[in-house]
């Protein structure tokens, strides 16, 4: 026994999706904070490895390089934060306009 009714939900029954906002490229800054905190963390691994087989000297250079981390994650989070508060002025004076 054939049904009358259709095998598509009505247009009723079909909740809308939310549209997320349109999506900005990162800045500069963020990319270039996101490539340090990386090569920081490549540079973090190299110096930790030796001390699982008893190695405990490592050079000078290679001790500061593992700083590249921190100071990117600073890079990335403040050039975040600087272009969150760019775009929120920007949209607050068309809002205004």
């Amino acid at each position: 026994m054939a049904s009358s009714s259709s095998a598509l939900p009505s247009s009723e029954s079909v909740l809308a999706t939310p549209q997320s906002p349109p999506s900005r490229p990162l800045s500069r800054g963020v990319r270039v904070g996101l490539v340090l905190f990386a090569i920081g963390l490549v540079f973090i691994v190299i110096n930790v490895i030796p001390f699982f087989f008893g190695t405990t000297d490592r050079p000078l250079w290679l001790n500061l390089a593992c700083l590249a981390a921190p100071a990117g994650l600073v890079t990335a989070v403040v050039s975040a934060w600087r272009s969150g508060r760019a775009a929120a002025r920007q949209a607050a004076h068309e809002l205004a306009e």
